[in-house]
């Protein structure tokens, strides 16, 4: 097949986890024999290259701005530059030249932050079906995230009216692909991709590859360690964990804290809160040199984080999380197997289900077999198959309509 990629970045220009998932599975995409192109914004349009197989088309944004100097602008031409992500004849003009230059089968859209989804334009009026994948809340929320003064959204606050056209729009999407069962079924409640039947409507485990460790041994008379690591800001949840912290055993344990405390949380506070017990701020430290310290993996979070790169992350190390079931937390953890959920919030909760870890011992933790289910149907080849499946069946079923 011939499979074009739409994403606002590409490695070397990397803000988060859809770019490295979306090279990833271009990559693999290329090994596998197919012809393999990806769409993506620069601050200049740049010459098309080809990068590890695969055909990069950088064009230039179009914007007011390059999206990531939005803080050197006021808040009225910030505004203005997310109207024109709606409709950017120029950046239209760029992408419409893309896909005729490489003639896909299937055009696959990702994150399309400051990313005109008119673009989809460029595909349906050549009669290319569309496959999105939904890796965040871009088409929702002009924040990202549809959270805000500590819940989710139910619907959208008339700042975000401004992503309405979006919704429109999006009637030109022929197939939807979600992270996580939760990220696909908040946009069906929020009106996106009704029109797209059940039958293509999929949902596929999808992160950045990981490498797989082994957890490594621990001496026996090392404390129980329980990890967080993440941003520490409000929708993360470290404040859930503390709490509990209160009410952990007297001894036996030792909360391992990794991350970046970022405003309006106060450092000094948050280590005020667990002052005189076994917790030790580590500051921003590697995943490789974090996972093989802890036990356990506390993923926290108040708000929906579709697809958590953390919970990958833990189970590629064999370590086990205790998450809050909200988000794509809820679909990656298999309770009592990879472990077990609480409601978000709910300090006792987490607090009971840690003593209880404690209690048993790292002896009665999950063994590394009970992470291969999740490790197989997240490894790239199977993840580059799964969306090979979802390609083949909608240009199949596109044509017979068409």
């Amino acid at each position: 097949m011939r499979i074009l990629h739409l994403n606002a970045l590409y490695p070397p220009n990397v803000r988060g986890g859809a770019e490295r998932f979306v090279s990833a599975l271009a990559g693999e995409q290329a090994k596998r024999g197919h012809d393999v192109g990806v769409i993506t914004l620069a601050p200049k349009a740049e010459p098309t290259s080809i990068e590890n197989g695969v055909t990069v088309f950088r064009i230039g944004h179009g914007g007011l701005f390059w999206f990531e100097d939005w803080q050197k602008h006021s808040a009225p031409i910030r505004y203005a530059n997310k109207a024109l992500t709606n409709w950017n004849p120029i950046t239209l003009r760029q992408v419409r030249h893309a896909v005729a230059l490489f003639r896909p089968d299937v055009m696959n859209t990702h994150c399309m932050l400051s990313f005109p989804v008119d673009s989809w334009k460029a595909a349906a009026e050549r009669d290319i079906p569309i496959v999105h994948a939904l890796h965040e809340f871009n088409l929702i929320c002009r924040n990202t995230n549809a959270f805000r003064d500590g819940r989710m959204c139910e619907s959208m606050c008339l700042a975000c009216r401004i992503n309405e056209p979006k919704r429109w729009l999006s009637r030109h999407v022929t197939a939807v692909v979600g992270v996580s069962q939760d990220v696909l079924q908040r946009h069906l409640d929020f009106g996106f991709f009704r029109h797209v039947p059940p039958e293509r409507r999929s949902v596929i485990w999808s992160t950045p590859p990981i490498p797989i460790r082994s957890r490594p041994p621990r001496a026996a008379d090392a404390p129980f360690t329980i990890g967080f690591i993440g941003r520490i800001v409000p929708e993360k949840g470290l404040e859930t964990l503390l709490d509990a912290a209160v009410n952990l055993p007297s001894k036996g344990w030792q909360i391992l804290v990794a991350g970046a405390v970022s405003p309006p949380l106060d450092p000094r506070e948050l280590r005020a809160r667990v002052a005189g017990l076994p917790v030790e701020w580590l500051g921003v430290v590697p995943a490789a040199e974090f996972y093989p310290q802890i036990d356990l993996l506390v993923v926290p979070a108040i708000w929906a984080d579709p697809g958590p790169l953390v919970v990958h992350e833990a189970f590629a190390n064999a370590v086990p999380v205790v998450g809050a079931r909200i988000g794509g937390i809820k679909d990656f953890i298999e309770q009592g197997v990879t472990g077990w959920l609480y409601e978000p919030g709910d300090s006792a909760a987490l607090s009971t289900i840690l003593t209880e870890r404690i209690r048993d011992g790292r002896e009665a933790l999950p063994e590394e077999a009970d992470f291969s289910h999740f490790r197989a149907e997240t490894a790239p080849e199977r993840v580059a198959e799964r969306y090979e499946q979802v390609y083949r069946s909608t240009i199949a079923d596109y044509q017979v309509c068409k």
